[in-house]
């Protein structure tokens, strides 16, 4: 079992729940994940466009190191829990097929988990790229999954990892990234749109 800060289960799925896949999507990336490494709860979800992984420190653990992944259909289930038992610490223990969230007022709460065989490394996605120095590279992006950071804390901070590669974004206890549009001819068309707006502002400072 582990113990996390009251107030805190609500802002790991606030921040992470809206890089979950569309019902649409892959069933396997229609999840939310959580990953305990013995130091920090880690919760994140992605929708292969986006990736978000929120953590906090753990204030007491017993546990080794557990993974688990909550389908979306349970999702609802965990909000509720988390409504009910977030204004203390909770308390989550990994079972064989259940997350059990509880606190101090001896409420017990079982979310059912799915199975995932070849769970997706985050760690992989976006430790690595680290490493790289921010790189100097003008990029596309689309503009439908800006809205899964706006639970994020302000403000964040933003860097390429070079061109055609994931945008890092960074804040407190947070760490996601967000892939570039990739079109044939894109970073010359971005260039025309860019240089059509050079003429303005001459003028502007002109004037």
């Amino acid at each position: 079992m582990i113990t996390i800060a009251d107030y805190t289960l609500g802002r790991l799925i606030a921040q992470t729940k809206p890089h979950m896949a569309e019902r649409s999507d892959y069933e396997s990336l229609q999840v939310l994940n959580f990953d305990y490494d013995g130091r920090h709860l880690h919760t994140w979800a992605t929708n292969r466009y986006t990736i978000g992984v929120s953590r906090t420190a753990v204030i007491n653990a017993d546990d080794e190191p557990w993974m688990a992944t909550v389908g979306r259909q349970q999702v609802q289930e965990l909000q509720a829990a988390v409504r009910l038992l977030d204004s203390r610490p909770v308390y989550l223990e990994r079972t064989a097929s259940s997350l059990v969230l509880s606190n101090e007022t001896g409420t017990r709460i079982f979310v059912d988990l799915i199975d995932q065989k070849k769970p997706l490394d985050w760690r992989n996605l976006l430790l690595s790229p680290l490493d790289a120095k921010p790189a100097d590279a003008r990029m596309a992006m689309t503009p439908k999954y800006f809205a899964a950071w706006k639970n994020l804390p302000h403000p964040v901070q933003m860097w390429s990892t070079g061109e055609g590669r994931m945008v890092l974004i960074s804040a407190p206890d947070f760490l996601g990234g967000q892939m570039p549009v990739r079109r044939e001819g894109e970073d010359a068309s971005l260039l025309r749109e860019l240089e059509s707006w050079r003429p303005v502002a001459v003028q502007l400072e002109a004037a």
